[in-house]
């Protein structure tokens, strides 16, 4: 009898343990999936703020194919990024180097590593085009890269004066590339270093196009300091 209440009690002990492992287990779990929600939230919002959809069906579906790919860059960077990082290390001290073929070859190794993300990227856009307009598709595009083709664009326009049709389309055509790359970045440091990447495009193109690039990049924050002072001065004024 003793034996059969001590067995009794073995067994009582090891389904409560077994009990509160899975109840943690389960609160591991539950706290991963709300993460997830989260962090797929954070992205999502601003895609269909932007979007303006009002059809509840392609936002669903939106909001689907967003969340599907956070997903899929998030398990890829995790693989990934500790490489990325020193690739993208690389091609900063080449470029303080002045090293133009050291800076090449570390991009060439950043295009080889994300090349194997290349198929989820194809398909993200896919099955985005199959819901969205061509338009939609790009303010999708612009919402993950926080607009970097607009701005950036837009200042080439303040910086480099008497711009031909022909150079802006060339500026445009590279800065979609970077954002094209960009979306895949897994932080917006990273985003920032694509865009790098094209910018060095440009001004090379523009240089060869006559223009001092150097030059138009020191009169133009020369000008934006004078109307930051004169600005600040007439805010000083008003509160007299």
């Amino acid at each position: 009898m003793k034996s059969f209440r001590f067995c009794a009690l073995v067994v009582a002990v090891l389904t409560c343990g077994l009990g509160l492992i899975q109840a943690q287990n389960d609160g591991v779990s539950s706290s991963a999936t709300d993460q997830e929600k989260r962090t797929e939230e954070k992205h999502t919002k601003p895609i269909l703020d932007a979007l303006k959809l009002n059809d509840a069906a392609k936002e669903t579906k939106v909001r689907e194919i967003v969340g599907e790919q956070i997903k899929a860059l998030n398990e890829w960077h995790e693989k990934n990024d500790a490489q990325i990082k020193a690739l993208w290390s690389e091609f900063d001290k080449a470029r303080s180097k002045q090293d133009e073929a050291g800076a090449n070859a570390a991009l060439g190794k950043i295009d080889g590593v994300y090349a194997s993300f290349k198929p989820p990227h194809e398909k993200f856009v896919s099955e985005l085009s199959a819901v969205l307009t061509p338009e939609e598709v790009e303010t999708v595009k612009d919402v993950l890269t926080v607009n970097k083709v607009k701005v950036t664009f837009n200042a080439y326009g303040e910086i480099f004066h008497g711009l031909t049709d022909e150079q802006k389309a060339f500026i445009l055509k590279n800065l979609k590339a970077a954002r094209e790359e960009a979306i895949d970045a897994g932080t917006m440091t990273e985003k920032s270093a694509f865009f790098k990447k094209y910018k060095i495009k440009i001004e090379a193109y523009l240089t060869a196009q006559g223009y001092d690039v150097k030059q138009s990049y020191k009169e133009f924050v020369a000008k934006q300091r004078v109307e930051k002072d004169a600005k600040k001065a007439a805010t000083a004024e008003e509160m007299k």
